[in-house]
Order: structure tokens, then C-alpha cells, then sequence
């Protein structure tokens, strides 16, 4: 398998593109802070208008071996469509596709891949919420609709399902941007209590995670926790794969 596949699912400034250049700082460890995607203040609206992966290098230029997609939030007139998120999943569209809100992409479209093998599917899903509100990822009817096919769909194919709880150091001005204490923390003990029934998502599945927002230089707890949380996600997506995979059973034994 080239590559682990990830989509990142979330509201329009809940935190998507910050992770992905937190990871990219906390990765290369040149001791700066990187922006590799250009993070605009929110104006309400989606600024993701494409499904699209950039590559994350490591130190040594070497490509991660994980791509993460991205697509449009969930949460407004203009976000992605249930039958698109479905046809991620399932391989069918390319990277490049420009999401159409009044309809999913047609089969005739030259984005949408006929037949897709393991390596084109979604191995893993992050659902990308804000700590302050986690709520807020789900506002509206439709969002909490397609969040609820989508999770259906997922469990119908076994793809891990995982949160990405961002903005936890906003959470108390006492913590600020010294996460070192971040796990004995009883308020994001209870967030991550609040984010797993509201999602019904597993709290073992649930990512705290505190992104590069107004920092000049990099803060190694940060780096820490972008990696871990890196780490997890990938481990979510090779188990997928792995058990995706026939090479995992002896001959015969569905037989």
C-alpha cells in the first residue's frame, strides 16, 4: 500500500488546515513554524472548495506516508453532499474534484474513478470539531443528517472513525499554550466525555489536539501532540488496511 488515506470531516474554521500545517511544522522540526495551506479567518462558509490532498514531509524531504483529504464543511447550503462523502470512502473520486453543491459528481465526470482498488478508499475518518463548541460541527439539520449517514455508511465497512477535538487550550486560560499537563486535566476530561456521547464515538477515539494559531516559534508539547495524534491516525488506517486485506487470513479460512 503507497499510501494510508485520511478524510478530515468538519465545519468550516474548525481547525482542518491548522492541523495539517501543525503537523507539517511539528514533522520537518526546522524549528519555525510552517503554512504550507494558506488558513483564512472564517467568514461562515467553506473555504474548501475542492477534494484535494497535500503531501507532509518529514525531516529527511520524505513524504509521510499518509495523505489526508480534505472536503467541504458539513454544516452549510454550500457543503459537500452525502453521495459524494459516500463515494469518497469508497475510492470513486480523484483528487482535484471540484464539489458541485447543487448535485454529486456524475459518473461521466473525468474525476470519478470507475473502479477503485484498496489504495484509492478512505482507511480512516477524522471528524474535526472545536473543543468550545463541539456542537457546533453538527449545527443544522442536513449536517447532522449526512453525519449520521456517514457514520452509518462507515460502520456498514468497518472504516475507524475517530474526532479530532482542536482548540483544546482555549479551554482554560490557566492551561494557555502549556499543554504539557493536558491529559490530567479534569475540564478537557469532561469535553472529551461530552465530544465520545455526542458522537457515540469511543473517548479512546477521541484526539485532543492544540494547533499553531498565533505562535513565532514552535512549542514542542505541540509538536508532540500533532505527532501523536498523527501516529494514531495512521495505526487506525493500517489496521484497516490489514484487515481489508485477504494477506491477513490463511488460505481456506472463509471457506
Amino acid at each position: 500500500m503507497p499510501y494510508l488515506n485520511c478524510l478530515l470531516i468538519g465545519q468550516a474554521a474548525s481547525g482542518k488546515t491548522s492541523f495539517f500545517n501543525t503537523s507539517a511544522t511539528a514533522l520537518k522540526d526546522e524549528r519555525r513554524i510552517l503554512a504550507p495551506l494558506t488558513v483564512l479567518k472564517s467568514s461562515g462558509k467553506s473555504v474548501t472548495t475542492k477534494f484535494e490532498t497535500h503531501p507532509l514531509y518529514t525531516k529527511k524531504d520524505e513524504a509521510l506516508k499518509l495523505r489526508i483529504f480534505d472536503c467541504r464543511g458539513l454544516h452549510d447550503i454550500q457543503g459537500v453532499k452525502t453521495e459524494d462523502v459516500q463515494l469518497i470512502v469508497d475510492g470513486h473520486i480523484k483528487h482535484g474534484y471540484t464539489f458541485n453543491p447543487a448535485s454529486p459528481i456524475s459518473h461521466s465526470d473525468p474525476y470519478y474513478r470507475e473502479k477503485p482498488e484498496l489504495k484509492d478508499m478512505i482507511h480512516c475518518v477524522v471528524y474535526v470539531v472545536n473543543a468550545e463548541n463541539p456542537g457546533l460541527a453538527l449545527a443544522g439539520e442536513a449536517a447532522e443528517k449526512i453525519f449520521i449517514d456517514i457514520k452509518s455508511k462507515l460502520g456498514e465497512r468497518h472504516v475507524p472513525q475517530v474526532v479530532l477535538m482542536n482548540k483544546v487550550d482555549r479551554l482554560r486560560a490557566s492551561l494557555g499554550d502549556d499543554i504539557s499537563e493536558l491529559f490530567q486535566s479534569v475540564e478537557i476530561k469532561k469535553k472529551l466525555d461530552a465530544v465520545a456521547n455526542f458522537t457515540n464515538i469511543l473517548e479512546m477515539n477521541i484526539l485532543p489536539m492544540s494547533n499553531y494559531h498565533n505562535e513565532r516559534v514552535p512549542n514542542t508539547n505541540k509538536d508532540i501532540l500533532a505527532l501523536t495524534n498523527l501516529k494514531t491516525i495512521m495505526d487506525y488506517a493500517n489496521d484497516f488496511v490489514y484487515n481489508a486485506s485477504d494477506r491477513n487470513a490463511p488460505s481456506g479460512f472463509y471457506d
